[in-house]
C-alpha cells in the first residue's frame, strides 16, 4: 500500500495554505531542521537609521516655512535639486515632529461688495440657462432661462 499524499491533502489535514507548506519546505531544505523550521522575525531588513540628518531636516523645514510646500512637492524638490530620495511619509513625520504638518490658512476678513453696474437699467443683462428638465408624461426637453439686470438686480 502506497502512503504518499498530495500537497493539498497534507495542507487540508493540518489546516495550512500551500504557500505556507512550500515556505516551510524551502526553509527546511536550505537551513535544515534546527534553523529552518523556527519562527522568523518579520522585522524589515532594510531599515536605514539616521537617513534624515539635521541638514536634510532643516531643508525640509525651510521649504515648508518659506515656500509653504506640501509633502509631495518637498519630496520632488529634494529629489531634483539635492538628489535626496525620501518618502512622503518620512517628510510628513519630520513636519509632524516640528508641528508643521498642518498649515494655518491666512484668512482675511473681507467685506463683500454687491456688484452693480453704473449704467442705466436694462443696458446690461446676465442670462443663465438651466436644463434640460422633463415634464411628467412628456419626452420633450424643457429649459429654464433666467435674465437679471446688472444695474437694478431684478430678474426678468
Amino acid at each position: 500500500m502506497d502512503w504518499r499524499f498530495s500537497v493539498i491533502d497534507i495542507c487540508n489535514r493540518y489546516k495550512i495554505s500551500t504557500k505556507t507548506y512550500y515556505k516551510w519546505k524551502n526553509r527546511y531544505l536550505k537551513y535544515g531542521i534546527d534553523d529552518g523550521l523556527h519562527d522568523k522575525s518579520k522585522r524589515p531588513h532594510n531599515i536605514q537609521p539616521g537617513k534624515v540628518t539635521n541638514e536634510i531636516e532643516q531643508q525640509i523645514l525651510d521649504l515648508r516655512i518659506t515656500k509653504r510646500f506640501g509633502c509631495n512637492r518637498i519630496k520632488f524638490r529634494l529629489k531634483r535639486l539635492k538628489e535626496i530620495s525620501l518618502s512622503t511619509k518620512t517628510i510628513y513625520n519630520v513636519l509632524k515632529r516640528h508641528g508643521l504638518n498642518i498649515l494655518k490658512c491666512k484668512i482675511r476678513n473681507r467685506e463683500w461688495k454687491r456688484f452693480q453696474m453704473k449704467k442705466p437699467p436694462n443696458q446690461m443683462i446676465q442670462m443663465d440657462i438651466l436644463g434640460p428638465f422633463y415634464i411628467e408624461n412628456s419626452t420633450q426637453k424643457n429649459y429654464f432661462i433666467s435674465c437679471e439686470d446688472d444695474c437694478s438686480r431684478k430678474t426678468q
